[in-house]
């Protein structure tokens, strides 16, 4: 069988051991683009480092003629565009989110209402209001609510 396939629910974990090979195999694909530093085999346990082994043979013999290595290659790159754009999505929600406090306290608004009600908030950034905006819209749902 092939390792690509075979060990494909290793690579696709979500655990450190996963992320290395999927560093493994993304370096394979396009190791210019992707480097994968070797510290992560001192971390593998003997299941996962035989699938490392095994990948790196099956790959020095048939290179990216691999169709199935080619696939996995493609989910890992896949993979990791998404985790990389969530992250960016977390780090924008989190300084809009402290933006939005600050505009609550100038509204004299207690700002830990963006904590607690998380989801209205979170809505809001999705519609891509400023912080003002939601502030203010935060005011007229709080006063309407009374």
């Amino acid at each position: 069988m092939n390792p690509f396939e075979n060990h494909r629910d290793k690579v696709l974990g979500h655990y450190s051991a996963a992320g290395f090979l999927r560093r493994v195999v993304l370096s394979l694909w396009n190791g210019t683009a992707h480097p994968a530093g070797l510290s992560g085999l001192t971390n593998l346990d003997a299941a996962h480092f035989r699938a490392f082994r095994e990948m790196v043979e099956h790959y020095h013999a048939h290179g990216e003629n691999d169709q199935v290595f080619m696939r996995l290659a493609e989910e890992c790159n896949e993979r990791k565009q998404a985790e990389e754009a969530a992250r960016m999505r977390a780090e924008r929600h989190e300084t809009w989110a402290r933006e939005t406090q600050w505009a609550l306290r100038k509204l004299d608004i207690d700002p830990g209402v963006v904590e607690d009600n998380y989801n209205w908030f979170e809505h809001r950034f999705d519609l891509n209001e400023s912080p003002e905006v939601a502030a203010e819209a935060w005011k007229n749902h709080a006063a309407e609510a009374v």
